[in-house]
């Protein structure tokens, strides 16, 4: 069979699977930067390389002469250095800034590629480098070693500049980038003194081409990778920062929360000071409240609020003379009804507190009573808010089970059947029932006034 024939079948073959290549990448990475193009110069030339190479075959076939022979073959020569120049152009592409890299190829585009092309069409009236002879083994001349040499130059830079800048790529890239440079390097000299009757380059171009394709990123892939890898350690810096500032932001709010309390415990000791015969009463309603409200199953957070109102429930009393709140005796009509005048004090005080104003719903309506007898609005039912229901049940249950100048604690039975029977007058039915519950619980008789008054505080 005709030797020319079997190379451009080989040849056509090449083609189409560089044209697939080429079709692939020109769909996939249509962005126009500077790596992408030259991976696509690359493709190109491998296109090329295989169309001239089987027109130089066909050509030879038809005797077509020898000035057509060798200008098609000048072809496939010319785009085999165009596809090194190119590697190194996708080298450059990950190390060097964008001036840089048009720098390059501006030279390459306006001297060295007008000046090869000068070279090729001389050589093709003159075979001073190369011809073809007619069972299409090339017949060299001395100047040919410029031709392997240009595309041996090429190689070995692309690799200097790889070797310089190895940090910039991954190791998939520096093996896959090391045999194209090898191969740059070693095929012009194999192709022409090993095997000069069968046309490897093309083969060995589509072959380099696929797997670069497939095998490593192209730049806006890496761009891409790198982007990302750039937004992890941001995220991880981030983290980092937010992290701190939360810690930060607790720990102040925690020193403020004990700063806050400490304040509150201070403001509800000076008030309890006022009444010789309730010291701690302030401190156990807010622990009795609390008590009630882990009772309705209320979350942690709501039945730490409830302590709070607790403690401040009668911070109205500041406003009360202290010969009244301490008076032995019964008071009389106006005295009570300045003692009464607390709740409405209190409330007016904790107004003042715009981002806690649940505090003043403890301090206003906890005499408040479902059948609408309390004071100091009178209230019924539903209209009275949980909290004060609560506090309410709590502040009756310690008045009763406090020492008066008049009286010593009740007897646990007792306060127990007070609050049974003041269930739905007196008290919310509800909360009053999980006090019972409480008192139930209570066989040892412990809720009531303390000794220690560091119990009131858990």
């Amino acid at each position: 069979m005709d030797k020319s024939l079997i190379i451009a079948d080989y040849d056509i073959v090449s083609f189409f699977v560089a044209l697939a290549v080429a079709f692939y990448s020109y769909t996939k990475y249509s962005e126009g930067s500077l790596g992408n193009r030259a991976f696509k110069r690359m493709v190109f030339c491998s296109m090329l390389v295989c169309a001239a190479d089987y027109f130089a075959c066909f050509s030879v076939k038809m005797r077509a002469g020898d000035f057509v022979e060798t200008l098609l073959y000048s072809i496939a020569c010319f785009s085999f250095i165009a596809f090194s120049q190119s590697m190194l152009a996708y080298t450059n592409a990950y190390i060097y800034t964008k001036e840089q890299v048009l720098r390059e190829k501006k030279i390459a585009v306006r001297f060295f590629f007008p000046a090869l092309l000068l070279l090729f069409i001389v050589n093709a009236f003159t075979g001073f480098m190369f011809y073809i002879d007619d069972d299409f083994s090339l017949a060299l001349q001395k100047p040919y070693v410029i031709l392997p040499l240009l595309s041996t130059a090429f190689g070995i830079k692309s690799a200097a500049q790889l070797g310089r800048n190895a940090q910039k790529f991954s190791k998939t890239q520096i093996s896959s980038l090391c045999v194209f440079y090898e191969t740059a390097i070693a095929l012009p000299f194999i192709q022409v003194y090993v095997c000069p009757q069968f046309r490897i380059t093309p083969f060995v171009f589509v072959f380099l081409t696929t797997a670069l394709l497939f095998s490593i990123e192209t730049p806006d892939d890496q761009a891409l990778f790198a982007t990302i890898s750039e937004l992890e350690v941001l995220q991880r810096a981030l983290k980092i920062s937010v992290e701190k500032k939360t810690l930060e932001a607790r720990e102040r709010r925690e020193k403020l929360e004990r700063l806050t309390n400490q304040m509150m415990r201070a403001l509800v000791e000076t008030i309890d000071a006022k009444d010789r015969y309730t010291s701690g009463h302030s401190a156990r309603v807010a622990r009795y409240s609390k008590m009630l409200a882990k009772k309705k199953g209320l979350p942690p957070e709501k039945c730490q609020q409830i302590f709070t109102l607790g403690l401040l429930h009668d911070i109205g009393k500041v406003g009360v003379p202290t010969s009244i709140i301490n008076k032995p005796g019964k008071l009389t009509d106006k005295e009570f009804s300045q003692m009464k005048e607390h709740p409405i004090i209190g409330s007016a005080i904790l107004e003042k507190v715009s981002l806690f104003p649940e505090l003043r719903a403890g301090a206003r309506w906890h005499h408040e009573r479902p059948d609408g007898r309390g004071y100091p609005d009178g209230l019924f039912g539903e209209q009275i808010p949980l909290e004060a229901k609560i506090i309410a049940v709590a502040d009756a249950y310690d008045a009763m089970t406090s020492s008066r100048s008049y009286r010593p604690p009740m007897e646990q039975a007792a306060v127990r059947d007070q609050i049974s029977n003041g269930m739905d007058s007196q008290f919310d039915k509800e909360i009053a029932s999980y006090m019972l519950e409480l008192i139930d619980e209570d066989r040892e008789y412990n809720l009531h006034e303390y000794v220690n008054k560091a119990e009131a505080k858990k």
